[in-house]
């Protein structure tokens, strides 16, 4: 995945037009202490107020973020505080301002988000969306014929506010040979018939039951099944369903892939589906084989729902996430710190554990899951071969040297780092690189573990988590040995 990833970040630009609802998102910050005598609500008290792009402006600035020459085609009204706060954002961004229309009848969307305590309180919209009048459409017509290129990918951000009507997506599908379009849409109901002839759509599952509905499908046959007739009946080369936490599924007429959901703490879903679209864009846009575009886009997907606000995800921030089992193993700690010292300053909790992993088995899988769901980047220091020795676990102990050890450990998708100490007890190894949170597995007390002092003291955490009772290396050995004997 990362030679995916340092492919996109080389690769030569290419041309995007981003047409859609362009908004803005607005955050009202402040903290919460009392409810109000008037009603049971709770009463904000404001703090800072702050200004973003939203909608299919979002999706252009994701899109501009990761490298791709992006035009925007939107409509605002510049009469409005709103409309003129777009029109600033935008011109401060790599996007500009030139496939901007200016209306003096419809008003700019505007959603508030009201926050507290990293918490969203209340949203209030203010939008309109009656479709574009003839005249409007005919502007939105001429912008698109003026800023059309050859080979480029138009990527069409529905909100349903009006801009994306039956009769922009049927001139850009006449127009797609012409220019040899690549079109992709993140569609909005109830209308999903107006969609025929793009190449690709990228639905939410909510959206997806609205149009297996719609085309009179049953959700009964499964994703694959129901993607597969979407494709033919709308004539698409494939779709792109996400599904939340579940993951995004890839289906066309012949073939289908699957990504799960990368696992994060969820701050804010705003602005996510705007981030996968904009990936996947880039990937369909460099040839980047669909499997690799979906695991890209669910990273990406991770990193926007950990950020309270809508939030452009870099392609260096995708880089960091992946981390592959052939460079997960450091056992150089100077290396190993250094690494971490910068993920830490992204905002990431480190999590420790130890421990000699001779022979892998349910307990310690179960073990190291639990310990990542304490924190973003899991370390494992294993015991080196001789300080397993000295640990008196028995002469024939480790069954496996700390190579194979390190390999096994480090495929572990619940696994960032492993590393290792020659030491007795992983005391010197804890505090040179003092985590956040120091795990052990079994029944300790809190003055019994070592390095919970330093963690503690770096006002770090310290959790026991109970083992899996009858597994351990020692007892699956020991039940071998039995086994062989009665063999023999």
């Amino acid at each position: 995945m990362k030679s995916t990833i340092d492919f996109l970040k080389q690769a030569s630009p290419k041309e995007l037009l981003v047409i859609g609802d362009v908004m803005l998102d607005e955050y009202l910050f402040g903290a919460v202490s009392r409810v109000s005598p008037e009603a049971p609500v709770p009463v904000v008290h404001e703090e800072r107020q702050e200004s973003y792009l939203g909608g299919a402006a979002n999706t252009a600035a994701n899109c501009a973020h990761i490298g791709l020459r992006t035009q925007l085609i939107g409509i605002i009204n510049t009469q409005d505080e709103a409309g003129a706060t777009v029109a600033s954002l935008l011109q401060q961004s790599a996007i500009g301002t030139a496939g901007i229309l200016h209306s003096q009848t419809r008003n700019t969307t505007r959603k508030l988000r009201i926050m507290a305590q990293g918490q969203q309180c209340l949203r209030v919209d203010r939008e309109m969306q009656h479709p574009l009048s003839s005249a409007e459409t005919a502007q939105v017509v001429a912008t698109i014929d003026q800023l059309l290129k050859p080979g480029m990918m138009v990527l069409v951000s529905d909100y349903a506010k009006g801009i994306v009507t039956q009769d922009v997506i049927a001139y850009l599908v006449s127009n797609a040979e012409r220019y040899n379009l690549t079109i992709i849409a993140d569609p909005k109901g109830p209308n999903f018939l107006k969609y025929r002839g793009i190449h690709y759509m990228k639905p939410n599952f909510s959206e997806y039951k609205q149009l297996v509905n719609q085309l009179g499908l049953s959700l009964g046959d499964g994703v694959v099944a129901n993607g597969r007739q979407i494709c033919s009946l709308l004539a698409l080369r494939g779709i792109f369903i996400t599904m939340g936490e579940k993951g995004i599924w890839y289906v066309d007429t012949t073939k289908e892939f699957y990504a799960p959901a990368c696992k994060r703490e969820v701050y804010d879903l705003s602005g996510a589906g705007d981030t996968v679209i904009a990936f996947i864009a880039l990937a369909l846009a460099q040839g980047v084989a669909i499997p690799d575009a979906l695991t890209v886009a669910n990273i990406a997907a991770s990193i926007a729902i950990s950020h309270v606000k809508t939030y452009a995800v870099s392609l260096d921030e995708v880089l960091d996430e992946v981390v592959e089992p052939d460079t997960k193993i450091m056992h150089d700690w100077v290396r190993l710190k250094m690494r971490l010292d910068l993920l830490a300053q992204r905002g990431k909790k480190i999590v420790f554990t130890n421990g000699c992993f001779d022979i892998l088995h349910v307990g310690h899988v179960q073990l190291l899951q639990k310990a990542k769901q304490l924190g973003h980047v899991l370390v494992v220091a294993l015991n080196t071969d001789a300080s397993v020795r000295r640990l008196n676990k028995g002469p024939e102990r480790p069954v496996n040297e700390l190579a194979d050890r390190s390999a096994v450990i480090a495929a572990l998708d619940s696994v960032d780092f492993v590393t290792s100490f020659d030491q007795d007890t992983p005391q010197s190894i804890i505090n040179f690189l003092i985590p956040q949170v120091l795990v052990k597995g079994g029944d300790y007390k809190l003055h019994q573990i070592v390095g919970a002092d330093c963690v503690m003291q770096a006002g770090g955490e310290v959790h026991v988590i109970d083992l899996v009772p009858g597994k351990s290396t020692t007892t699956m050995l020991h039940r071998a040995m039995q086994r062989e004997i009665r063999v023999a």
